[in-house]
């Protein structure tokens, strides 16, 4: 199962390439119109206010790109619940007295309203006040502007495409760490290579010294969730969550091949630099609290080897391999493994990166294998550290390695 279909706001071209009409500031006429729409229902019920945000406007807008930029402006803005009573209490209360009793209604409502300190209306309307269809929308925040609203509606109609995406190549310079890391932050399937010297391309005026750089870069080869036979939902929301993190990137080319309408050849769709969309913010020093908790176990029971968070990448025929952490001896620095955390993962996955590692002569280095996120009930490959875990790693295991594998020098 994937996302939902891709909004009205593309077209195809005569060889299968995908353009989309993106919001630009020329429709920041019509959304301004649709954030002051938008403060005048505040205080009303979140549902009726989107069906009138979906309307015709005060300044004429393309109806596609309208129900785009509601939606988008749904997620930049949160709704209150507004109740005389704790909706749970009111419940609770009002459907106890009703299985212990056989009074009518209207006798059961007022019953419980007195005992909660309200009247039978007030009570009635608490009963589910806490539904979104029954929150009430609240002022805007002053960080949603009309710029707001179209760059987080241009990173849904990317994002639509990516979750019907079958693979994804991405060439990145500048910055290109955080775009590694986002990705296996959220388990993603990819192999990272090398990208070769960064193609000169047409940027906006504000970019246009950029042509000149020469930074080294990366190329990541990305499983869509098309390509997968289970998580496909939830492993295209991870693919989706690289847009705002490839947009750090110096310069960038994200080029997909996506499902279309049926009984249609795939299309490619294209994003580069310059395209409006907006970064995401920067990360954490970890990538998550599975990487803090090993780290911060190991260290307890470790303490001759020092943790080391991204060491430098590895190079193997090509290809990079990004290991998550290095442990190193504090008294002899030869002692050294690196230890890398792998999400997402098939049995042909994991048995490409171990031919990776041995080609480039590595064998010093455990490969973390989450359990839960696999794509296949076969078995693990042999021959190779793996720690199989859910949730927690054995920091006592990798310790027990690292011990073993220098017991003789």
């Amino acid at each position: 199962m994937v996302g939902k279909p891709p909004p009205r706001l593309s077209s195809r071209t005569p060889n299968d390439q995908l353009v989309l009409h993106y919001l630009t500031e020329r429709d920041h006429p019509w959304l301004r119109a649709l954030l002051d729409e938008y403060e005048r229902g505040v205080g009303t019920k979140r549902n009726a206010l989107v069906a009138r945000l979906r309307e015709p406007l005060a300044a004429p807008a393309p109806n596609s790109k309208q129900r785009l930029a509601v939606e988008a402006l749904e997620g930049l803005v949160e709704a209150s619940v507004a109740a005389k009573v704790p909706p749970p209490e009111a419940r609770w209360h009002l459907f106890t007295a009703a299985a212990g009793a056989r009074a009518p209604r209207d006798q059961l409502l007022e019953a419980t309203a007195e005992q909660l300190g309200t009247d039978s209306e007030g009570l009635e309307e608490a009963l589910f006040a806490d539904l979104n269809s029954e929150r009430v929308a609240t002022p805007l925040p002053p960080e949603v502007t009309p710029q707001h609203v179209a760059t987080e509606a241009n990173r849904l109609l990317v994002s639509r495409w990516l979750s019907r995406a079958q693979n994804v190549r991405i060439s990145a310079w500048g910055n290109t760490r955080a775009l590694i890391r986002q990705a296996r932050l959220h388990g993603l399937i990819c192999n990272v290579r090398r990208a070769a010297t960064p193609p000169r391309i047409a940027l906006p005026a504000t970019l246009d010294g950029l042509n000149e750089l020469e930074a080294p870069g990366v190329e990541l080869e990305v499983s869509g969730p098309l390509s997968l036979f289970r998580h496909t939902l939830l492993y295209g929301r991870a693919l989706c969550g690289l847009l705002p993190r490839v947009a750090w990137c110096t310069r960038f080319e994200l080029r997909a091949t996506c499902e279309s309408a049926p009984g249609t050849a795939p299309v490619t769709l294209t994003v580069r630099t310059g395209d409006p969309i907006k970064p995401g913010r920067e990360l954490r020093p970890f990538d998550s609290q599975l990487e803090q908790r090993f780290a911060r176990d190991f260290c307890k029971i470790a303490p001759n080897w020092n943790v080391v968070r991204e060491p430098r990448p590895v190079d193997s025929g090509g290809s990079l391999i990004f290991p998550d952490f290095e442990l190193v001896h504090r008294h002899d620095p030869s002692k050294k493994f690196l230890l890398e955390i792998v999400g997402f993962w098939t049995p042909k996955y994991l048995d490409d990166k171990l031919r990776k590692l041995r080609d480039a002569r590595l064998d010093s280095i455990i490969l973390c294998i989450d359990e839960t996120r696999g794509c296949s009930d076969a078995a693990l490959p042999k021959g190779a550290k793996l720690i199989p875990f859910r949730r927690r790693i054995d920091a006592k295991l990798v310790l027990s390695i690292l011990e073993a594998s220098f017991s003789d020098c």
